[in-house]
């Protein structure tokens, strides 16, 4: 008995040191784009208008000067349309901000001379960012990407600070069609001030809380003990059904006694 139990701790552990032991090829996180850098570049909205493809069922404003009737705001549609005053379903997924903005001025000219319209996205829904959490039970979440959020964002969202973390070893995984980038997230350094990678997480991007060896120690000694705990715990309740099946016809006879007198 005893040596099945050493031959399991040691599997044990050898699981354990494998998973820990592992260690992906970082990419270089000053390739990242962080806050201050954006910051730092001229015309930052016109920029997001610029790059930023309209999804579905994200909300837009729409401003048309001096034509209020004109204004509102307007929800992509699931078949990619807006309903838009005068001109009927546009076709919005797919299209920037300043692309629908074109091609609403220039329908709009039937109708309304010298027009200029602003497109601006106030409900960023299509877009969606994942983390996987090692230390909780449903580790997988799916959060909104709103343009703007930082991993310092995600981690407060998530309760990304839990002790079992290990924060040093966050990671970010970015889809690239060539190669995915892998970027190391120094959790415990944000706690500290240093904000260095503290970067800008783009959409469909997934952050990987890993936990430290210690939880993953206590995570399988857990699940190895499972299957012991259930046999303990069917064989506390062996002596219970007879019990329950012989008190059966007493608790009916008695209730039927009380209802006749």
């Amino acid at each position: 008995m005893g040596r099945n139990v050493c031959v399991c701790v040691v599997g044990l552990l050898a699981v354990v040191a494998t998973g820990c032991m592992y260690t992906p090829e970082w990419t270089d996180i000053d390739q990242a784009m962080t806050r201050y850098k954006l910051r730092a570049l001229e015309k930052r909205f016109e920029q997001f208008n610029g790059t930023y493809k309209i999804g579905i069922p994200d909300t837009l404003n729409i401003n048309v000067p001096d034509h209020p009737d004109l204004s509102g705001t307007y929800e992509v549609r699931t078949d990619g349309n807006i309903t838009f005053t005068l001109l009927g379903d546009v076709y919005a997924e797919g299209l920037t901000p300043m692309q629908l903005a074109e091609v609403l001025a220039k329908q709009l000219e039937r109708f309304v001379k010298k027009v200029e319209v602003y497109v601006t996205v106030t409900g960023m829904y299509s877009k969606q960012i994942y983390v996987f959490d090692r230390t909780q039970t449903q580790n997988g979440r799916v959060l909104q990407f709103t343009g703007d959020m930082t991993v310092l964002d995600v981690l407060g969202q998530t309760n990304g600070w839990n002790r079992n973390v290990r924060a040093a070893k966050i990671r970010l995984i970015r889809d690239n069609p060539e190669k995915p980038e892998i970027y190391r997230i120094r959790g415990d350094r944000l706690c500290r001030g240093d904000l260095t990678t503290n970067v800008l997480v783009q959409e469909n991007d997934m952050i990987y809380l890993p936990a430290h060896w210690g939880a993953e120690i206590a995570f399988a000694a857990e699940l190895v003990g499972q299957p012991f705990r259930a046999l303990v715990q069917g064989l506390g309740y062996m002596g219970e059904a007879p019990f329950e099946i012989a008190r059966g016809p007493l608790e009916h006879e008695r209730r039927r006694d009380e209802a006749n007198d």
